[in-house]
């Protein structure tokens, strides 16, 4: 990279972050276990056993794919290299439909070469220059396939990735649901000349609250021909996110998205690529938050976005309207005392009005229960600080929605270290605090610290609850106690298909230097970690099928060490 264009991506980053903050994503980068990848990234791909075993898979469902690369200009040795990786995969019913909007015939020459000894490329010169996205419009029109993946015109796919997505179609979808299948798979980075492997990003499973604060999804995303004519296909007013308005649409025409968690795709960093430096195309991100706003429409859930200094990241504001019912409980006399006064001194709002009760219990069981009143319940435990301004708007918007039981603060202990960020499970029922012993500053990977998500365990420090899915569930199980309470409630709220969120914009912090249960580090050889030993067996053998599964907000190829998540599994 030439040094103007460093220059300029080093400027843009202190104007987003400022010195401080653009220390600390500098300190977070060099100290990034995913540093490892590079060296490490082979044991992530295939075998040279296993993709001949794929070639010699004979799927009962084998449908035409059809790979839309829609392309500008494209330097000869990328495109090469993109046809190459194109035509070695170990799953042969495939197209790969070339929508060229060049002014020159580099593109062409290349094309019309290899479509000389393989009719399955297909390629088509455009009238002009439409844009990304009426140039990918006019590749959906070349493709005759039942599935239509993206591809873009620098990057290079693994061997085994259309393997991979046909393999989830037979084993994943019943035959009636393959007509509004969505997948994504894992990606990774390479540099220009593709020499170095980098920034591997595991993602989770489908996680609507995750996707509506940015676009996970990217690549490899293969869709069916049916969804996206139901969709409908990409809209040059959204340029520069134009594949986030795609995927929020199909998920709002009834997509069933699956993901593949192995890396399928290789995305090229270069000058000029939205990989390696996206600084220059504010509108691209105003037009992301114009792409959520539309999908809040649709979903009639109010609400707007903007942009945050973490690009690609969007900020939410839920609007509240009408009345809202809150009881706050808490098990600090002091803490339910400093919301109390913030919120008293608060005036009427505009568009929506708190009735607010107040409720002092040591702790909160069945008896507190029953003595709640109103829709929602904030919860804050005792030995837990907040900070009470905005506390019950902020988690009013996101349990106002109609399929969220709860949604609950990051927790930070004393010293300024993530105590939990939602948390993961093993499958003996160990409960592992996500991004637990972050520093406070830092943003984490892929940003897992400050985006708010759904979780399969939410420690219930600072939590708002939606009283009818808590009564639904049955409310809190006198079997458990303290982690495993909030685990075993969780679980329940789940198979009811509740989401249970997690909103870093909320922090609460542990006011003691010891390690307390929202943290699982208690010494197994005293009276509390003996009782935490027999509850979390019991918890395993309730939940064993369900402890079986991987998390669905947790990558499998992520370790499930304390303290250590969101690094690569040994």
């Amino acid at each position: 990279m030439n040094i103007r264009y460093q220059y300029e991506y080093v400027t843009s980053l202190l104007k987003r972050y400022g010195f401080r903050g653009l220390v600390f994503k500098t300190l977070e980068r060099m100290h990034s276990p995913m540093l490892a990848y590079t060296d490490r990234y082979v044991q992530f791909l295939p075998s040279k056993e296993e993709l001949e075993e794929q070639k010699k898979t004979s799927f009962s469902y084998a449908p035409l794919i059809s790979i839309v690369v829609p392309a500008y200009e494209t330097p000869e040795v990328y495109l090469r290299k993109l046809i190459g990786t194109v035509q070695a995969q170990t799953y042969t019913n495939w197209e790969l439909c070339l929508a060229d909007g060049s002014k020159s015939r580099q593109v062409a020459q290349i094309a019309e070469e290899y479509a000389k000894t393989d009719k399955r490329i297909r390629y088509q010169k455009l009238l002009c220059n439409g844009g990304i996205s009426e140039n990918t419009n006019e590749g959906f029109q070349m493709a005759s396939g039942a599935y239509i993946a993206l591809m873009d015109h620098d990057d290079l796919l693994s061997e085994n990735a259309l393997y991979e997505m046909v393999k989830c179609l037979n084993e994943r979808y019943l035959p009636e649901e393959r007509k509004m299948a969505m997948i994504y798979s894992d990606e990774d980075k390479i540099n220009g000349d593709g020499s170095v492997y980098s920034r591997p990003h595991f993602k989770p499973d489908f996680n609507l609250e995750f996707l509506r604060h940015n676009n996970y999804f990217c690549h490899f995303l293969m869709f069916s021909t049916e969804l996206l004519q139901k969709a409908g296909g990409l809209n040059k007013e959204y340029d520069g996110a134009q594949d986030y308005d795609f995927v929020l649409r199909c998920v709002d025409a009834g997509a069933l998205v699956k993901h593949i968690p192995k890396i399928l795709y290789h995305w090229r960093i270069h000058e000029g690529s939205t990989a390696g430096n996206s600084a220059d195309k504010a509108y691209a991100f105003d037009n992301g938050c114009r792409a959520i706003e539309a999908h809040l429409k649709r979903a009639n859930e109010a609400g707007s976005a903007a942009v945050t200094a973490n690009l690609g990241v969007y900020h939410i504001q839920y609007r509240l309207q009408g009345t809202y019912q809150v009881t706050v409980v808490s098990e600090s006399k002091r803490e339910l005392s400093r919301i109390r006064e913030y919120y008293e001194k608060q005036t009427a709002h505009r568009e929506y009005q708190l009735q607010i009760r107040y409720l002092y219990a040591d702790t909160f069981d069945g008896d507190v229960e029953r003595s709640c009143e109103g829709d929602y319940i904030l919860y804050v435990k005792k030995g837990i600080k907040v900070k009470p301004q905005g506390l019950i708007e902020t988690l009013l918007g996101y349990c106002g929605h109609e399929h969220t039981a709860i949604a609950g603060a990051k927790i930070l202990t004393k010293k300024g270290k993530v105590s939990s960020c939602g948390m993961t499970y093993d499958k003996k029922a160990g409960m592992i605090p996500l991004c637990g012993g972050l520093r406070a500053e830092y943003k984490g990977y892929f940003l897992h610290a400050v985006i708010p998500k759904s979780v399969s365990v939410l420690p219930l420090a600072c939590a708002m609850i939606k009283r009818d899915a808590f009564l639904r569930a049955g409310g809190f199980s006198k079997n458990y106690h303290g982690i495993y309470r909030d685990a075993d409630l969780c679980f329940r709220l789940r198979e009811l298909s509740y989401q249970v969120l997690v909103v870093p914009d909320i922090v609460a912090t542990e006011e003691s230097d010891g390690s307390t249960e929202s943290g699982i580090v208690i010494r197994e050889d005293t009276k509390d970690g003996m009782k935490m030993r027999m509850e979390r067996e019991q918890f395993a053998e309730q939940y064993k099928k369900q402890l079986l599964q991987d998390d669905f907000a947790y990558n499998c190829n992520l370790s499930l060490q304390q303290g250590n998540t969101y690094a690569m599994k040994e």
